[in-house]
């Protein structure tokens, strides 16, 4: 999977081994695509050299979610960041789209479905922070996005 990681979205990024990949139809255009969690200092550097978009839905949720500014704040001590790496129709010679997604507060993840306002049922990515607070990340059909979901304090390390 790193070789997968280098080839499509550069070598700043390590994929973290200690999540499973997550596997699904985020687009719902149904073709499988898939999730993986990745590390890097410079989650924006080679997003023009390897084609892919930049989204921080979090942060955009609270107000300000410009990829280019809030993708410098770092979550962990060594500088960088946990990253969502998202890859439309993965297994295609050349993918529809590939995404990165910084910024979202996570300690485990998890395959979830979201129904969008057109009554279309599309996988997402359930995040669940380390005080039970879980949400969905998921894809709009134009961008992704962090919606807040429930509290669950059974959850809580």
């Amino acid at each position: 999977m790193q070789q997968l990681v280098a080839a499509q979205f550069g070598p700043d990024f390590k994929l973290n081994t200690h999540f499973e990949p997550i596997l699904g139809d985020m687009d719902g255009d149904g073709t499988e695509d898939i999730a993986l969690i990745a590390a890097s200092k410079n989650p924006t550097g080679g997003s023009g050299a390897h084609n892919y978009t930049v989204s921080d839905p979090y942060d955009g949720y609270f107000g300000y979610g410009n990829p280019k500014v809030m993708a410098s704040f770092s979550t962990s001590p060594s500088g960088s960041s946990h990253c969502i790496l998202i890859i439309h129709d993965w297994k295609a010679a050349t993918p529809k789209s590939k995404w990165v997604v910084v910024n979202v507060p996570f300690e485990k993840i998890e395959l979830g479905e979201v129904t969008l306002k057109k009554k279309k049922t599309v996988s997402a990515v359930t995040v669940i922070e380390a005080d039970g607070l879980t949400a969905m990340v998921y894809f709009d059909g134009k961008k992704y996005k962090w919606e807040p979901n429930s509290y669950d304090p059974d959850s809580e390390n």
